[in-house]
C-alpha cells in the first residue's frame, strides 16, 4: 500500500565561513541574520545553528498521505514546496524528524534529465527508463509504445541536437507516461508541447496519473489544484499553513497573497 508519513521534519542548509573574503566573516554573522531574517513572499527562516548561518528551508513539517491521495502543494516562491519534494524522494535528507514511505517513489523533477546532445532518440529511450528504475528489458518491453505515442519517425534514430524544442518534449514525455508508479512526485505538472499534440497528450497524463496510487503536485496554479487533487497543502517559510480540502486552501492561499 502506497503511503508517505512524515513527522516533524526540517531541514537546514549551512552556510559555511570558507575564507575571509566572505560577506558573512566581514559584516559579522549576527549581522546578516538580522538584515536578512526572510522576505514576507520569498524564502524560509535564515538563522543560526552550530555558530553557522544556516537557511531552515523546512520547519518541523509533519503530513500523512494515504493510498488514493492526489495532494496539490501550493504556496509562494521559496517556501519550501520544491525542498519538500526532494525530501520525500530522498533526494535531501531530513535534518530533523523521520519520513517513511512505501511503495516505489518516481520523482519527475527534470523529465530530460540524461538527455545528452549527440545521443540519439532511440539511445536516450533506454537511458531514461534506466534512470527512471527499469531494465533494459523492461524497457524494450515499453520502447514500441513510446515510439508510436511521440510519433517522430525516422528523427528517433537521429542525435537529440538535430530535434526542435517540442520534439524534445514529445519524447521525453512519451518515456515518463510509459512507466506506472505506486507514488508520483511532480514540481509543476509536465506540459506536452505543441498544439496538435496536446490534446493526445492530456489524455496520456490523465491515464498515468490514474495508474498511480499517489501524487504530490507542487504547484503556482490554482486550476492545476483543482483538477488534480483531492487535498491540498498550503506553505510559507518553510511551514505547512494550512492543508485539506482544495477549495478551503486555495481559499487561504488567496488571502494570504492579497493580505487580507
Amino acid at each position: 500500500m502506497a503511503r508517505i508519513v512524515a513527522e516533524n521534519l526540517s531541514v537546514e542548509f549551512p552556510i559555511y565561513d570558507t575564507s575571509g573574503r566572505s560577506l558573512r566573516h566581514a559584516l559579522g554573522m549576527g549581522r546578516i541574520a538580522n538584515m536578512i531574517k526572510g522576505s514576507e513572499h520569498v524564502g524560509g527562516a535564515i538563522g543560526k545553528s552550530h555558530g553557522n548561518l544556516v537557511v531552515r528551508a523546512l520547519n518541523n513539517i509533519s503530513l500523512e498521505i494515504a493510498e488514493g491521495d492526489k495532494v496539490g502543494i501550493i504556496g509562494h516562491n521559496g517556501c519550501g514546496k520544491t525542498t519538500l519534494l526532494r525530501v520525500l524522494a530522498g533526494i535531501y535528507e531530513p535534518t530533523l524528524g523521520q519520513l517513511k514511505t512505501s511503495g516505489h517513489i518516481m520523482p519527475l523533477f527534470n523529465m530530460t534529465e540524461g538527455m545528452t546532445p549527440d545521443a540519439t532518440g532511440m539511445e536516450l529511450i533506454y537511458v531514461r527508463g534506466i534512470l527512471l528504475g527499469l531494465t533494459p528489458d523492461q524497457v524494450t518491453e515499453i520502447t514500441p509504445e513510446i515510439l508510436e505515442f511521440c510519433e517522430l519517425g525516422h528523427y528517433i534514430n537521429m542525435p537529440v541536437r538535430t530535434y526542435s524544442a517540442g520534439m524534445l518534449v514529445r519524447l521525453a514525455f512519451a518515456i515518463t507516461t510509459a512507466i506506472s508508479a505506486d507514488i508520483l512526485l511532480f514540481d509543476e505538472l509536465i506540459g506536452a508541447g505543441d498544439a496538435h499534440f496536446i490534446e493526445r497528450a492530456q489524455a496520456r497524463l490523465e491515464d498515468f496519473v490514474k495508474r498511480s496510487s499517489v501524487l504530490v503536485v507542487a504547484s503556482h496554479s490554482a486550476d492545476i489544484l483543482k483538477r488534480w487533487c483531492n487535498r491540498a497543502v498550503l506553505m510559507q517559510h518553510g511551514e505547512i499553513l494550512e492543508i485539506g480540502e482544495v477549495g478551503h486552501v486555495l481559499s487561504a492561499y488567496e488571502k494570504l497573497v492579497s493580505g487580507t
